[in-house]
């Protein structure tokens, strides 16, 4: 018992130490520490948080799996160790994206890699609740994280972008709680095994279709769900982007491992539920595609982008079948990886362009990463030959092996991916020079030199998965 409770909790263990060492370090720097020595602070930090993530995942690897303990408060299945992983690895990239963030504020590095790892360890906490009490304790330990992450850079954007994240949280978790109130009201348990197995064996009425919904808008506005969508757009412009990275993977990872696992149990009894996340799908992902369609700022447009693909996800959520969750998986897998490489794109122009705008897109003089960062667009956009292209395909394939009646969503769905794929393009047609009179950043001058190498990876790897899907296919369906 002891010995496999050990091997679930490694990677836990492992992060818990590696936030008390960033602790220890911070306790030792000193104020003149912070300027005679310069980005030493900075790159033990990083350093740190590195290996203990490295160890992280390999604690990960080698946890046991299909194990439930703590009286089935925690479990342990193949799509919990999965998604753990793919968090673990977007954590890795952010740190590799936050030279610029931390040059700017080299006295708060201690700080911010404790907020880092803290919002991580309450993730992977979260993909493995099993109970409503975990489950809100360890969503809020990464919310936390979050509001101060988004505060973290200096300036006054970044301290209203985080306050708008604290408001809309709190309604969310105004939300959830009640919905969650009403299933402890009506079974004097929080346990989703014990939810399950009580309302599969009796009718379920009013009170329970509420609850469930209430469940899912609490969770759905962290994806920017409609109609509590708008503050994706105002977060988003305002944030730094490493926090965005870290923002626009993390929590969508989360909830989306979060929310299958409960369409396949404890809110998966009443047909309105359904009917109202397909409902709400369609309504973001058209909300979103139209609002990035005459919109000119870059987080914002990959704001909405967010946005769109969570309902891109949500609809395909809403026939739930195994086959549609492994479908779900694979597009979070393609569409994590997409936009770590904008993101790191972004993050080489960040130091010159604040307020990036379309237009400013083609102020880099490197053509391969001017091609790479094409490649993570058209990806997004779905086009052939990358993991968009075939996450999007397995999307619809999902729904329309569910069966005639689901023909109308399919054909919906493909309307908005049609829709889309305008706003992509205009991104990957920003860095075509608008005049010869153009100014010139080279990104060889730009603060953080591993931008480059995240970038290139990711492009490689949206290629990849593009023209070889099918064994990461396989492994995303053997998950359920």
């Amino acid at each position: 018992m002891v010995n496999d409770l050990l091997s679930i909790f490694i990677p836990h263990i492992i992060l818990i130490l590696t936030i008390i060492i960033q602790v220890i370090l911070g306790m030792f720097r000193t104020h003149s520490m912070v300027f005679k020595y310069k980005d030493i602070n900075i790159r033990i930090s990083n350093i740190v948080s590195i290996v203990g993530i490295i160890f992280a995942i390999t604690g990960v690897l080698i946890s046991s799996g299909d194990y439930a303990g703590l009286n089935y408060s925690i479990v342990v299945t193949r799509d919990v160790k999965a998604l753990s992983l793919l968090v673990l690895i977007c954590g890795l990239t952010t740190i590799f994206l936050n030279t610029n963030l931390l040059r700017g504020n080299r006295s708060g590095c201690y700080k911010y890699h404790i907020l880092l790892l803290t919002g991580l360890l309450g993730s992977i906490c979260a993909l493995g609740a099993n109970d409503f009490l975990t489950l809100f304790i360890s969503l809020e330990t990464l919310t936390f994280a979050l509001y101060f992450l988004i505060a973290f850079p200096k300036g006054y954007p970044s301290k209203e972008a985080g306050f708008k994240y604290l408001i809309i949280n709190a309604v969310s978790i105004a939300f959830f709680l009640f919905g969650v109130s009403y299933m402890l009201g009506l079974t004097s348990s929080l346990n989703f095994s014990e939810l399950t197995h009580v309302f599969e064996s009796e009718h379920n009425g009013i009170i329970y279709t509420i609850a469930s919904i209430m469940i899912f808008a609490g969770l759905g506005m962290k994806l920017a769900i409609f109609p509590f969508a708008n503050w994706v757009i105002d977060v988003y412009a305002g944030s730094e982007s490493s926090v965005l990275n870290y923002l626009s993977t993390i929590p969508k990872i989360v909830v989306m491992g979060v929310l299958v696992r409960l369409l396949s149990g404890v809110i998966s009894y009443s047909a309105e539920v359904y009917a109202v996340i397909l409902l709400l799908g369609i309504i973001t992902a058209l909300w979103a595609n139209i609002y990035a369609i005459k919109e000119n700022n870059v987080k914002k447009i990959l704001g909405c982008s967010s946005a769109a693909n969570a309902g891109y996800m949500i609809v395909v959520m809403s026939i739930f079948s195994e086959f549609a969750a492994s479908a779900v998986i694979f597009y979070l897998i393609c569409y994590i990886f997409m936009n770590m490489g904008i993101f790191a794109y972004i993050n080489m122009m960040e130091p010159e362009y604040k307020l990036l705008s379309v237009d400013k897109l083609s102020f880099c003089n490197s053509n391969v990463s001017k091609v790479s960062f094409v490649i993570c667009c058209l990806g997004l956009a779905g086009l052939p030959a990358t993991s968009g292209f075939v996450g999007k395909i397995f999307l619809l394939y999902s729904l329309t092996q569910s069966g005639l009646v689901f023909l109308p969503v399919t054909l919906i769905l493909l309307l908005l991916f049609t829709i889309a794929i305008y706003y992509y393009i205009k991104l990957a047609r920003g860095i075509i020079p608008k005049s010869a009179e153009h100014k010139s950043y080279s990104l060889y001058q730009s603060l953080n030199t591993f931008s480059r190498p995240v970038l290139y990876i990711m492009a490689i790897i949206t290629v990849l998965i593009g023209i070889i899907p099918f064994n990461l296919i396989a492994r995303c369906i053997l998950l359920f």
